[in-house]
């Protein structure tokens, strides 16, 4: 068994243990792992109900005998008068030099006005991909910029979402030396 396989259970117990709060809340953990010919993988996750609010905790992790690699962790709270709460976490990277990223968070008041934020990255070989998404008073928002290694073409785009007044959306394309050029093939 890999240290990795053998560290990761320690880990997710450790995870559960600081979530477990006191001894008048319930819970439930749950850890489940796995080793074969093609890679590794744990996750697990602890859930509990303190109070009239939910909390559920988890993490996962991946590695590929190709030396590819995944990781991440989130959390959701749902609270006793309607307000919640989400969280997450998440990183990789490929066999091929390529890595992703995302993380976020995004809250909901008891009135129902959500809020939050996340971005994603990714890159690799064959390009790049920058994202983020932000939420506020009805309005989401989300910009992206996703750039071809092999043309040099980059793709800037962004989309809104106001409640009440429907999407928006614009984008355009630019070459390597920064002058506009037709997106598409």
């Amino acid at each position: 068994m890999s240290s990795t396989l053998r560290c990761a259970p320690i880990l997710l117990a450790c995870l559960a243990l600081s979530v477990a709060g006191a001894a008048s809340a319930q819970g439930h953990f749950h850890l489940r792992g796995g080793s074969g010919p093609r890679g590794t993988a744990i996750g697990g996750g602890y859930t509990t109900v303190k109070n009239g609010s939910v909390t559920h905790n988890g993490a996962h992790y991946l590695r590929g005998n190709n030396g590819a690699s995944y990781a991440g962790h989130n959390s959701q709270t749902l609270n006793a008068d309607g307000s919640a709460s989400s969280s997450h976490s998440f990183h990789g990277t490929t066999a091929a030099g390529g890595s992703y990223s995302s993380n976020g968070a995004y809250s909901r008041s008891a009135s129902g006005a959500v809020t939050g934020s996340s971005q994603t990255n990714a890159s690799g070989p064959r390009g790049s991909y920058d994202a983020s998404t932000n939420t506020a008073n009805g309005v989401t928002t989300h910009d992206t910029t996703a750039t071809n290694a092999a043309s040099g073409i980059t793709y800037n785009g962004q989309t809104t979402y106001t409640k009440g007044q429907g999407i928006t959306h614009s984008g355009s394309c630019t070459n390597a030396a920064g002058a506009t050029v037709p997106c598409g093939p």
